[in-house]
């Protein structure tokens, strides 16, 4: 049942996918990312709170799932009528086309990118419990997830900045559009760096909250740490690829990382354990990084990287 009902998710979930892009191209970036964020979730627990309360049903996964069903609706529709009211303002009725292989040419790729760069995020963990005991496993997964604050950074730059490299480079404006990037390199690097040194002061304590065996995990943040902020100096480099339309060098750059990760994860695991897990993914996110900035170098001229001088960050004539 539970996953019948979750079936029932699926259009309205990708529905808000498209609306959270829709929003985001408008620079509406609080009703893109508001009702995914804050609104769904508080949905979730007040659904749950009035099946299991007044519903008289049980507090279990079919419950839950099917909290998380009217809440996904009631969501999704809300957006829906809010980001129409906002877009049909400015566009207003227009003609109806549909060019299926030039959107596939675009999407198609993209889609590797999400893909590739979601397995990247997972497939350490993925590897540890095959070759690591169910207790490393967890110990490496608190690990992880306790830096997932400095990633944040990251998401939030993404998520603010990727509309507008599309526009400023689509537009012609080519000082602007430099200039931005550079920003948004700053942006990332110096508050993932603050944020890294904290989580290095209290990461010991925000472990042990997961319970007292879980401290061991505490040196694993100083490798993993390495590949975050790597990862920081190029800024969101890959938004700055796909919106420049160069998506297919992008998801290349990503599948290259899984395969160079999958290996490290392979061969450093099994002689090493957790330190080698942990190696394995910030070489990967070092590799990540240099691949980056070599491809967004060739291909567009630039140089993305938190040392370039802001004059110095496009090689003018050079790959734009």
């Amino acid at each position: 049942l539970p996953l019948v009902l979750g079936a029932f998710c699926l259009p309205v979930m990708a529905l808000g996918e498209v609306l959270d892009g829709t929003a985001r191209a408008h620079s509406l970036s609080r009703l893109a990312l508001l009702p995914t964020f804050i609104v769904r979730p508080l949905l979730i627990i007040a659904a749950m709170a009035i099946l299991t309360r007044f519903g008289g049903l049980a507090a279990d996964a079919d419950t839950a799932v099917l909290a998380l069903l009217v809440a996904t609706w009631l969501t999704t529709l809300g957006q829906l009528l809010l980001v129409h009211r906002k877009t049909s303002r400015e566009a207003g009725p227009g003609l109806r086309e549909n060019d299926m292989r030039r959107w596939m040419a675009v999407a198609l790729p993209i889609f590797l990118v999400e893909g590739f760069f979601n397995l990247l995020t997972n497939v350490d963990i993925l590897m540890v419990g095959h070759f690591l005991p169910p207790a490393d496993v967890a110990v490496y997964y608190a690990s992880v997830k306790t830096l997932a604050l400095v990633h944040f950074v990251y998401f939030a730059v993404k998520a603010g900045a990727a509309q507008r490299f599309s526009q400023y480079r689509h537009s012609g404006d080519t000082e602007r559009y430099e200039s931005f990037i550079h920003q948004t390199i700053r942006w990332t690097f110096w508050p993932s760096l603050a944020m890294a040194v904290l989580m290095l002061v209290c990461g010991d304590l925000l472990l042990g909250l997961f319970g007292p065996e879980f401290d061991e995990g505490y040196p694993l943040l100083f490798i993993l740490i390495i590949g975050v902020l790597a990862r920081s100096t190029v800024g969101p480099a890959e938004s700055v690829l796909t919106m420049s339309g160069e998506q297919k060098a992008c998801a290349a750059v990503y599948f290259a990382t899984i395969i160079v990760n999958v290996v490290l994860n392979i061969v450093l695991i099994p002689r090493h354990g957790l330190y080698g897990a942990a190696s394995s993914t910030a070489i990967a996110m070092v590799f990540e990084a240099g691949a980056l900035y070599a491809v967004a170098y060739r291909r567009l001229g630039l140089k993305l990287f938190i040392l370039a001088r802001p004059r110095d960050a496009a090689i003018r004539g050079s790959g734009a």
